[in-house]
């Protein structure tokens, strides 16, 4: 009986939830889509710290019934088949008869996440769980956090920026294919706003005017109520291969080049949280859009791959200098303080809360374990110190100097794919007096090959930006005039050229 209830319940909440999604009625698209995520159906699982999709307990609880049948009832609208499955029991075999998978959040691990470690029991090495097969080439769309959890092992650039996406998308390209069809032909209306404050902590948002056209995509944001927070990815080196594009910004705390709607490969990173029940009509239109556009990427798996999300960029390299002046630091002063003030504020209120005998949420009482901490704020000689890394040691308090450096050898940065924030600027390209990011390099160093001149500082060259291990200069010629036309620069895959077999 409780069972025929709860299907009951559900079936009344798909019809209303299906009438508020659209008053009208459209051809369905011949495609065949999988929703992956909580079958409400089955019994909520239990967290003891952040729920899926990093909800609280209260909000997780709130949106479970809704979150599936609400995908369900606006996909049934445009698609000839619709299918769900529960993440807990979702295998990636399950994917095949289907044009596209939907991912709402993490599925069930393939393999565990791995901590290697030294003799002295030192951590090495940190290997995320895999959630997908490297192989896997069915076309997806990801729902906010679950495209970091699931796509980090197999090297997406969908990757965890932060965890601090509102509402509303900016910097669009409006002219992109998901607003224009397939299905739906979309006009997003653009509201102007004020500029989200974090995009002014970065050098990048020195020319951002005070307001930016915005378009609404969830109708609550969570610093206006309560809801699941949405996804941006880093936008450095996002587009740097054939098989990624960026469509969108945020509203966030980061910086303008953050993602919350981008494709990576085969792979969709729909940022935004909210479950249709929570997005506007036109938000509705273009995640269905969405769904069909990714339709074409059967196959098309990503090859620019990125297997580290905190190693150093150029982009990066390139802001340090900016950094380094007297307004970035007093920016920095004021932020900190203007956090420590706010921090103490919800301390505050949370202690008052408590006291009189008010029950906290879950995700206040575990905020009490951090909050009201006072964040220290570092001296202007600490502050050119942090910024400068292991150059300080060789500059000093000479922030002129460094600057200077950085500036000039901006063509023969390299950084390490697979370290923390590292580069160097690399002598040897140095030397050559050639961009490491310009296939003039291997034109160079082939050239200097049949020269002799300094031919082995030529040769570690070519195999320190390739992937190839040719050994004379009628190899290197042979194999560049090859693939010229199809070479490009990756830093994220290594920090070498490589052939695109994209398209």
């Amino acid at each position: 009986m409780k069972h025929r209830i709860i299907k009951l319940i559900l079936a009344v909440a798909v019809i209303c939830l299906g009438g508020q999604l659209s008053a009208q009625t459209v051809a369905k698209a011949k495609m065949k889509v999988l929703f992956v995520g909580y079958d409400p159906s089955k019994q909520m699982p239990e967290s003891k710290r952040s729920y899926p999709g990093m909800m609280s307990k209260e909000l997780f609880a709130k949106e479970y019934p809704v979150r599936m049948p609400a995908f369900k009832a606006l996909l049934s609208q445009y698609f000839t088949e619709v299918a769900t499955i529960d993440c807990r029991d979702w295998k990636p075999s399950d994917s095949d008869p289907y044009d596209v998978t939907i991912f709402d959040f993490k599925t069930k691990e393939l393999e565990p996440t791995r901590q290697d470690t030294d003799a002295n029991g030192r951590t090495t090495k940190y290997v995320s769980a895999r959630y997908l097969p490297d192989n896997f080439s069915k076309p997806v769309v990801f729902i906010a956090s679950t495209a970091n959890e699931m796509g980090d092992r197999i090297g997406l650039k969908l990757d965890w920026l932060c965890l601090c996406l509102d509402a509303d998308a900016h910097h669009m390209n409006l002219q992109h294919p998901i607003f224009k069809g397939p299905i739906n032909k979309v006009s997003p209306t653009m509201v102007m706003k004020n500029t989200p404050d974090g995009i002014f902590h970065y050098s990048s948002g020195d020319t951002m005017p005070k307001q930016l056209p915005m378009w609404r995509v969830d109708k609550t944001g969570y610093l206006d109520g309560e809801c699941r927070i949405g996804l941006v990815s880093r936008g450095s080196r996002f587009t740097e291969g054939p098989d990624a594009e960026v469509i969108s910004s945020g509203v966030c705390q980061k910086d303008v080049t953050a993602v919350a709607l981008g494709r990576h490969g085969n792979f969709f990173l729909w940022g935004f949280g909210s479950s249709p029940a929570d997005m506007t009509d036109e938000a509705q239109k273009v995640f269905v859009n969405v769904v069909a556009y990714m339709k074409q990427f059967d196959g098309k798996m990503a090859i620019t791959k990125k297997y580290n999300q905190t190693m150093a960029t150029t982009d990066q390299v390139r802001e340090i200098p900016k950094e380094l002046t007297r307004a970035k630091y007093d920016d920095y002063v004021a932020m900190i303080k203007d956090f420590n003030t706010q921090n103490a504020k919800r301390k505050k209120e949370l202690d008052e809360k408590k006291a009189a005998g008010k029950t906290l949420t879950s995700s206040e009482e575990e905020s009490l374990m951090y909050i009201g901490r006072e964040e220290a704020i570092s001296t202007w000689e600490e502050f050119t110190t942090r910024i400068m890394g292991k150059y300080a040691a060789t500059f000093g308090n000479d922030v002129t100097g460094f600057q200077k450096y950085i500036n000039d050898n901006l063509d023969y940065v390299y950084c390490d794919a697979a370290a923390f924030y590292d580069y160097t600027i690399d002598s040897s390209v140095q030397k050559i007096g050639v961009s490491n990011h310009s296939i003039k390099l291997l034109d160079t160093c082939v050239k200097m090959m049949e020269d002799n001149n300094d031919p082995a500082l030529a040769l570690s060259v070519l195999k320190k930006y390739t992937a190839e291990n040719f050994t004379t200069a009628k190899e290197w010629k042979k194999w560049i005039a090859k693939n010229r036309s199809k070479l490009y620069f990756s830093e994220t895959n290594g920090y070498r050229f490589m052939i695109n077999t994209y398209n």
